[in-house]
């Protein structure tokens, strides 16, 4: 078995885990940010809501899980306006806030008033005074877009009143321009539910449909090529030569473009923390049979593999925001080295 890199492998493995592949996605979420946000003279958008009737608006994003819809959010919104926007600190403009699996209304505004630097904690507090206190918060440090995640979170209790609670951070929070983040259960609350009108049309719907199986085709051919390329991983005979290649990965993955690119990265990871010299078709099956029979028990990299259909991998153009791994400073060198054969 080949050895593993001990000194430069942990930190090279983390610079490519947190490479991020654009795609059509960015290009619609930056569309329905033109349309809630400000631009200068320029063109530029601003991070600061435009205002309908003294009210801003905020956008939707909403797909299954693991689709990616936390790292897109973040990677455009620190490639429009330049600050780093993480689950631990949000950034001057930019609040950012992950609610809990337990989350409450009133959990989920003192959750906003930490994000603005609050270290207070007022575990009797009314959810009136909570309500107070963040929109307070929101002013006194000047955030202008919040970001809530995991916000299906709050729909456990229908006690809980979400619908109130979404509206007055766009009514009452000083002009935030707000960015919620969940599951289809958050969109169908949203969007399903008459008694809900009014929120629906203060929220552009942002739902992350998938890809046509050409289109992810694609996306997943200038990923391989793009991962392995930050790795400094020669692409091995055993996918160059395989028509099914990208193919394996869409159907391994059921047309999941959030795990089609997590798959990648990681099999990536695995070569290279192997000291290979080259990416590997093994490399592929060996993280499936890991990461991924739970969500598919038919592993795509064995090689009786047949496709339902083959789709060519030629890499279509994208534009604005999307057709790239985004730009960074280069990885730690790291020597490559050539897998040992068992004997």
């Amino acid at each position: 078995m080949a050895e593993l890199h001990t000194s430069k492998a942990p930190v090279t493995a983390d610079w490519i885990l947190q490479r991020y592949m654009m795609s059509p996605w960015d290009n619609s979420f930056y569309e329905r940010l033109g349309f809630v946000l400000k631009r200068d003279e320029t063109g530029k958008l601003l991070p600061e809501p435009k205002r309908f009737q003294n009210e801003s608006m905020g956008i939707a994003v909403t797909a299954p899980g693991r689709e990616g819809k936390t790292f897109l959010v973040q990677q455009v919104l620190e490639r429009l306006f330049g600050e780093a926007i993480d689950v631990i600190s949000s950034s001057k403009q930019i609040a950012y806030c992950r609610l809990r699996t337990d989350a409450t209304v009133k959990s989920a505004y003192m959750d906003i008033c930490r994000s603005t630097g609050f270290e207070g904690n007022s575990p009797k507090i009314t959810r009136a005074a909570a309500n107070d206190l963040a929109m307070h918060r929101l002013k006194l440090a000047g955030v202008r877009i919040v970001v809530l995640d995991e916000v299906h979170n709050l729909l456990r209790s229908k006690s809980e009143p979400v619908n109130l609670f979404l509206k007055t951070l766009l009514q009452d929070g000083g002009g935030v321009c707000l960015i919620v983040i969940g599951t289809e259960k958050l969109r169908d609350f949203i969007y399903d539910m008459p008694e809900n009108e009014e929120l629906a049309g203060r929220l552009l719907d942002f739902r992350l449909d998938p890809f046509s199986r050409k289109q992810a085709i694609d996306l997943i051919a200038l990923a391989v090529s793009k991962y392995a390329e930050n790795a400094k991983l020669k692409l091995a005979r055993s996918i160059t030569r395989d028509v099914y290649f990208h193919d394996r990965i869409y159907d391994g993955c059921r047309g999941s473009y959030g795990r089609c690119m997590r798959l990648i990265a990681t099999s990536v990871i695995q070569a290279f923390e192997q000291g290979a010299s080259s990416l590997e078709l093994a490399d592929f099956e060996a993280v499936f049979d890991l990461q991924f029979l739970h969500f598919n028990s038919e592993n795509p990299f064995r090689t009786d593999y047949q496709p339902s259909s083959v789709t060519s991998s030629s890499v279509s153009d994208l534009t604005q925001l999307s057709g790239d791994i985004d730009d960074g400073s280069s990885p730690p060198k790291t020597p490559g080295r050539k897998r040992r054969v068992k004997k």
